[in-house]
């Protein structure tokens, strides 16, 4: 039988416990944390990875940085595979939707050119939930234009009347939405045959109206005059001539607005 000192004993646990209390203390105390290093957090980071102080190139690491957790994302509309598509998903009562705003995974479902779902259609890279749905975090160096098909801007109506003053053109319905999509284009055709739709880079289908700037960069100022271009790509024009030539063309682009990139 052992015998045991109690007055050691009791002193052993009461600076166990002074140690917890410690502990806890500098953690509460210490709410701002610095991880790869011993260096302080910046300011107003509440969390910063960093192996060193800023140097003169702003520098704080030259060992490696982040690793986000690599996941094969199911539906832009929920957590799936983390959670459930359950009623307790979908309930307000529950917030686990709001609760999750900011979850931050690289995702590796690449799907675009199979997938007809748009709710299922994912590209490869990173992804950011907003308490509805993912959006991919756009790559700042991408394209942010593109040039529109050809097409002929009507100069005369059915009968080969030349057109009044102030005549109009929808670019983005007459054009975009007609030769993007394989719906009313019987010219449509392509070798994937899900692909019904030349989807928008970051999209999941065309572009909206509002999420484009319209800008013409040439036209043929002996052919028509352009009064106005709307923001919704209403083309006003008038025609000044029938006499085209092979410089009777107008370069139209379009601009994806900064905010939709997603």
């Amino acid at each position: 039988m052992r015998f045991i000192n109690m007055k050691h004993l009791s002193t052993r646990l009461l600076g166990i416990i002074a140690f917890i209390f410690l502990c806890n203390v500098t953690i509460k105390t210490r709410a701002q944390v610095t991880i790869g290093s011993d260096k302080a957090p910046a300011q107003a980071a509440i969390l910063e990875l960093k192996t060193q102080d800023a140097d003169a190139q702003n520098v704080t690491s030259q060992m490696g940085g982040l690793g986000l957790p690599r996941v094969q994302l199911l539906n832009k509309t929920t957590l799936e595979p983390f959670i459930p598509n359950d009623a307790n998903f979908n309930s307000n009562a529950g917030k686990v939707k709001d609760l999750h705003v900011g979850l931050t995974v690289y995702n590796l479902t690449s799907n675009l050119s199979t997938e007809n779902d748009l709710n299922k259609r994912f590209r490869q890279g990173i992804y950011v939930w907003d308490g509805n749905q993912w959006n991919f975090v756009y790559e700042g160096q991408g394209q942010r234009y593109f040039f529109i098909p050809s097409a002929n801007l009507p100069l005369t109506d059915n009968l080969g009347n030349k057109l009044p003053a102030g005549a109009t053109y929808d670019l983005y319905k007459s054009i975009y939405e007609v030769q993007f999509t394989k719906a009313g284009n019987t010219t449509f055709v392509s070798s994937n045959p899900n692909l019904n739709f030349v989807p928008s880079p970051f999209n999941t289908g065309l572009y909206p109206v509002d999420a484009l700037d319209y800008v013409i960069t040439y036209y043929d100022d002996k052919i028509i005059k352009i009064n106005s271009l709307s923001p919704d790509g209403v083309l006003n024009y008038d025609v000044l001539s029938l006499q085209t030539t092979p410089a009777s063309f107008i370069n139209v682009v379009f601009v994806i607005k900064e905010d939709k990139l997603k």
